[in-house]
């Protein structure tokens, strides 16, 4: 356990960059219409936090810390989680963070969260998690495609954007993951497995999608049963 807090704290000191707001309480933010340009070259770290409000040093490190905390105890860093939402109703993080949680408890408040992220978010990232999750939830699966315009890569979804958060990218991950898991492509699940890996080989979700991908087989197998006892019954 100690190694992994040594390669936490390697991956996350990358500093992010202040902003350029000071207030306390900020609008959730708007992306301007504007002429886009697919980005030439594409980042994911831990700087792109998708506001205009200065980061305090003190902020940088708490975010940083229940990346890991969150993963070892989920339950106990919900209470802390809302508080931080309330605060700083600004930074998407913490509700992605809530919403991890929540999915990782498998408590049915997972899908307020995933509600909230779209209504909030629609068009950023953690807003089109929130969409999945939520119709991953409510077994509105054919919703999902049409919803992402069938483009299952993040580059494809946003591609004027040149830097995201790597939360973004593991929740996106896992979200699709499940979802071609309940659809009965277990292969497509598995390459999305295989990115979170790629990202981080210790993180928590990996379990939760290697479990769904499990449950998605298994259902697959016992309807297949079900039509052959079916067909021999006719």
């Amino acid at each position: 356990m100690a190694d992994r807090k040594s390669n936490r704290r390697k991956k996350i000191e990358n500093p992010i960059p202040e902003g350029i707001a000071t207030e306390t309480n900020l609008q959730v933010p708007k992306e301007e219409k504007r002429k886009l340009y697919p980005a030439s070259i594409v980042s994911i770290n831990w700087d792109a936090l998708n506001t205009k409000r200065k980061i305090s040093e003190e902020l940088k490190l708490e975010i940083s810390e229940l990346y890991a905390d969150i993963q070892k105890k989920p339950s106990g860093n919900i209470e802390r989680l809302k508080q931080l939402i309330e605060e700083y109703p600004d930074i998407q993080i913490f509700s992605a963070y809530l919403l991890m949680a929540y999915i990782l408890e498998e408590d049915e408040k997972a899908q307020d969260i995933a509600k909230s992220l779209y209504s909030k978010y629609p068009d950023y990232m953690f807003g089109k998690i929130g969409f999945i999750e939520s119709a991953i939830h409510s077994q509105d699966l054919d919703s999902i495609p049409k919803f992402l315009d069938n483009k299952f890569d993040y580059k494809e979804l946003f591609p004027q954007k040149g830097a995201f958060h790597i939360v973004e990218i593991l929740l996106f991950y896992f979200s699709l993951g499940r979802y071609f898991a309940f659809t009965n492509q277990p292969d497509l699940a598995k390459n999305y497995l295989k990115e979170i890996k790629s990202i981080d080989e210790e993180q928590v979700i990996l379990k939760k999608l290697q479990n769904d991908i499990d449950k998605g087989a298994g259902l697959k197998f016992y309807q297949k049963v079900l039509r052959k006892f079916k067909s021999k019954e006719s």
